[in-house]
């Protein structure tokens, strides 16, 4: 009797392990060809990965983040450190420091006219100020995992790019800092604005710091030990533990902009080398007068050169580790997405309207950024398009919601306030996918054209 009972319950755990494994196959196939109707007709990925998971979600009756547990919250960090990495490898250094000023102006612009436009609207439904501004710092930043594979898939010139790019790093530390202020504000009564100024400062300097001296040291290591390179799944945990050790109680700085550092780092390696070797071929080349005896030997300097270069490139990032690491940002973004989709609760309307018009609010406000960030810029207008339309919310107003929720300070009810910040998250991404296929497409010309007189 044992024995069958036995055999009945490993049947059924069976078809539960089966059914499960089904599904992540399902998942995988559809993004996959959300992916390919992205690259052919522009439609977005994010969206129907999104819409997947809500009807996951409605199907299986999961609207609590809690229900999946720590390795929810797990994985959503690890997407959002590994999007974050994958992206800052293809950012040339060079044009970041020549964007970096534009960038800079547009993030705090941005930054604050969207948390003074959020904090607005909730005050008219909240009458709370405090609570009203810890909900406008939350959602004034823009989602790494969201703007990064958009970027890559929509055809906008490198600098703009790396200007999305950079932003929703930088703007998601600022959402952070920002919001634990507040709460310390709620929770103390009081607050000195030099703090602030000073936790900014010295966790982006910090971050930057040590993502940069570990990104160094990692390239180091490659060059000395080219059987390395072939171990792509060290990068990836030393990856992380680069987030941990900034992110820990050691340092206590920002985890994201440290990644963002040591990606930036194994993507210039090749640069990085050539000035710490002193090799500047071509210009040394062309400066010497060389005598036809001596040509021969220059060319052979020459070859010598770029087979130390190919050798540089091949210790630091190769094309294959390139591939394995876009599977990987694939991997993890699909799952992402379908995840935050099964978050959202349809089923209270009033605050799924709260977080339209919330979302709605932001994007009127950001036409006006871009326009007072690149006044003096002769950019076109469909880059300009792109630089209005995609702000999407995405983990970290998700982490910061729960943090809000563990503090025990907001006024409403807590299912509520989660509810709320998860519409915006998916509104916006939403919306901004939407937005980029018609600007794609020639169909949305953006908002640039009411603060344009030539226009």
């Amino acid at each position: 009797m044992n024995t069958q009972i036995y055999k009945v319950s490993s049947l059924f755990l069976s078809m539960d392990v089966l059914s499960y494994l089904a599904l992540i196959a399902g998942i995988i196939f559809i993004g996959f060809i959300s992916e390919i109707f992205f690259k052919r007709f522009s439609f977005p990925d994010v969206l129907l990965l999104s819409l997947v998971g809500i009807g996951l979600g409605s199907f299986l009756k999961v609207s609590d983040p809690k229900a999946f547990g720590a390795g929810a919250e797990i994985f959503s960090t690890f997407a959002l450190i590994f999007i974050l990495f994958q992206g800052a490898t293809n950012i040339n250094f060079k044009t970041l420091v020549k964007n970096l000023p534009s960038t800079l102006k547009l993030t705090t612009l941005s930054f604050v006219l969207t948390t003074l436009t959020l904090a607005g609207i909730s005050y008219l439904f909240l009458g709370d100020i405090l609570m009203s501004l810890l909900i406008g710092l939350i959602l004034s930043g823009t989602s790494s995992a969201v703007v990064i594979p958009l970027v890559t898939n929509v055809e906008i010139k490198n600098k703009y790019g790396l200007v999305l790019t950079l932003e929703s790093a930088i703007s998601d530390v600022l959402c952070i800092l920002g919001t634990l202020t507040i709460i310390e504000v709620i929770k103390t009564g009081n607050i000195v604005a030099s703090q602030i100024f000073q936790g900014i400062l010295s966790s982006f300097s910090l971050a930057l710091l040590v993502g940069a001296v570990f990104g160094i040291g990692w390239i180091l290591l490659f060059r000395k030990y080219e059987y390395l390179n072939d171990f792509y799944m060290l990068t990836i945990a030393f990856l992380l533990g680069v987030y941990v050790f900034v992110e820990g109680p050691f340092i206590s700085a920002s985890g994201p902009i440290a990644v963002l550092a040591f990606g930036l780092v194994l993507g210039n390696s090749k640069s990085i080398f050539s000035m710490i070797d002193g090799e500047d071929s071509e210009s040394e080349l062309k400066n010497k007068k060389v005598k036809p005896k001596a040509l021969k030997s220059s060319k052979a300097i020459k070859t010598k050169i770029v087979s130390e270069d190919d050798h540089i490139l091949k210790n630091a990032l190769t094309s294959n580790a390139k591939n394995f690491y876009h599977e990987v940002s694939f991997f993890v973004k699909t799952f992402f997405f379908v995840y935050l989709g099964m978050l959202i609760d349809l089923t209270n309307l009033e605050i799924f309207v709260f977080g339209l018009i919330l979302t709605i609010g932001a994007f009127l406000v950001r036409p006006i950024c871009v326009y007072f960030a690149f006044k003096n810029t002769n950019i076109e207008n469909r880059e300009k398009t792109i630089l209005e339309v995609l702000i999407p919310k995405g983990l970290a107003a998700a982490v910061l919601s729960g943090i809000v929720i563990q503090e025990g300070i907001v006024t409403i009810r807590s299912g509520d306030f989660i509810n709320m910040i998860l519409s915006v998250v998916l509104i916006s991404i939403i919306l901004s996918s939407i937005l980029i296929f018609l600007a794609d497409k020639g169909l949305f010309k953006g908002f640039y054209r009411f603060f344009s007189k030539s226009e």
